[in-house]
């Protein structure tokens, strides 16, 4: 993760001399700091109104940095849910964790944003308990832990994070037996196939009324091949027929896979329902075993507050963070 920051620099000017003529208008020009000073009180005890929707509506430009600074703050966040629920651990030791780091991360940023003129801070208002599901096991296909081939993940359950790392060579050459990722809303279904031939890999997705629609990469681009489902991104491209997953799907829906041994790698997506709630011992193994897929504790998704504080603005904001969520 990068943050960049700009630097601001102030200009030295020098000071006018007032003379017994200018009194007059030294006093006038007083009264008007004045008020403005009150003016600038007045918006700054109204600003956590003004600023509940600051990213669409505002152009007020003394609010271009708390813009900024609430997008960081979410990407922030982000970035550490995952990195933290990967560490793994209980519920409560999630939630530690992410607090030390995200308030580590905190600090960090307000030295820089000090730099600016800004005063910042963030931390996390509250979490909701979800299933991390995975592969660590990149020789191994897709299969549950029963060998299954086809077999559903998870149902009725909010999803996000979805992620592939497949290696080329284990993939079926052509779609009717590919390996497939399908997510139901139990109204509409979008279906994802990934197959290969001499030169390519494809990534052909069926939307829910029917419309098939392919995006590939060549074969000098490596051994793996990387999907982010949410972020439509092949080896890091832009794979617009993934769109589907965004503006086909409503609701929960049920996660499953077809042909898994058409396909070997490592995978990971997040769900919101409890481990105990999603763990299933003919599927999954615990995160102790060594073995995959694995069902474990993960934070679905944090709520963050941020203040953001300079001479001209005050704002606080509570963001809910759950990236790359689909459904």
């Amino acid at each position: 993760m990068t943050d960049s920051f700009e630097r601001a620099s102030d200009e030295a000017t020098g000071a006018a001399r007032f003379t017994g003529d200018d009194r007059g208008q030294l006093m006038l020009v007083a009264a008007l700091a004045i008020a403005v000073l009150l003016v600038g009180l007045a918006l700054t005890l109204n600003t956590a109104i003004y600023t509940e929707n600051l990213a669409t509506r505002t152009t007020d430009t003394s609010l271009d940095g708390a813009v900024s600074h609430g997008r960081t703050v979410e990407a922030g966040a982000g970035v550490l849910l995952d990195e933290t629920n990967r560490e793994g651990g209980t519920y409560a030791e999630l939630a530690g964790s992410f607090d030390e780091t995200f308030g580590n991360w905190s600090d960090a940023t307000a030295t820089l944003a000090a730099v600016r003129g800004a005063a910042t801070n963030a931390s996390r208002v509250d979490h909701v308990e979800g299933t991390r599901i995975s592969q660590t096991d990149a020789a191994r296909n897709f299969t549950d832990g029963s060998e299954s081939t086809d077999w559903t993940l998870a149902s009725d359950v909010g999803v996000r994070g979805v992620r592939f790392n497949v290696s080329r060579d284990s993939l079926a050459t052509s779609s009717g037996s590919a390996f497939e990722l399908v997510v139901d809303d139990g109204t509409n279904v979008v279906e994802a196939e990934v197959y290969r031939n001499s030169t390519r890999a494809f990534v052909t997705v069926e939307d829910a009324g029917g419309t098939r629609a392919t995006c590939s990469v060549g074969a000098d681009a490596g051994d793996y091949v990387t999907i982010d489902v949410a972020d439509g991104r092949l080896n890091g491209t832009a794979c617009d027929p993934l769109d589907a997953v965004h503006t086909d799907l409503d609701g929960t829906v049920a996660v499953s896979y077809r042909n898994a041994v058409q396909a070997e790698g490592s995978y990971e997506l997040y769900v919101n329902e409890t481990n105990a709630t999603v763990f299933d011992a003919a599927k999954y193994a615990s995160a102790e075993s060594g073995s995959s897929p694995v069902a474990e504790q993960a934070l679905y998704a944090v709520t963050v507050s941020y203040v953001y504080e300079t001479g001209e603005t005050y704002v606080y904001r509570e963001l809910r963070v759950a990236p790359g969520e689909i459904a």
